[in-house]
């Protein structure tokens, strides 16, 4: 079962994220921030971070950045994931297939 850390600071966004990737069959572990993200990084390292936002990925992990906000807020966001190592960018708002899709790309 591939492991999915998702990294987002809103709480309803973090519970429906979590929601739609366990019911599609991945382990889905959360986090608020980049900080604790780190310390919930075990043993078993993440096959995928979903990001709205990292200043410190997990090392080595394959990126899914969800920027959200205004379109020079994501732009903002969008540049510093890239720069941290984001592959695939889902700009918010986005629908659960179009997430699923995003996913499935990222891990292959």
């Amino acid at each position: 079962m591939k492991r999915i850390m998702v990294i987002e600071t809103e709480a309803r966004a973090r519970q429906a994220l979590k929601a739609i990737l366990e019911t599609a069959g991945y382990e889905v572990v959360v986090a608020i921030d980049g900080g604790d993200a780190q310390s919930r990084h075990d043993a078993r390292p993440a096959d995928l971070v979903i990001a709205d936002g990292i200043d410190d990925p997990p090392v080595g992990a394959r990126i899914l950045a969800v920027p959200g906000g205004t379109d020079q807020r994501r732009a903002m966001l969008s540049e510093r994931l890239r720069l941290s190592g984001a592959q695939t960018f889902l700009p918010k708002p986005f629908r659960r297939d179009d997430l699923l899709d995003a996913v499935r790309l990222s891990l292959a």
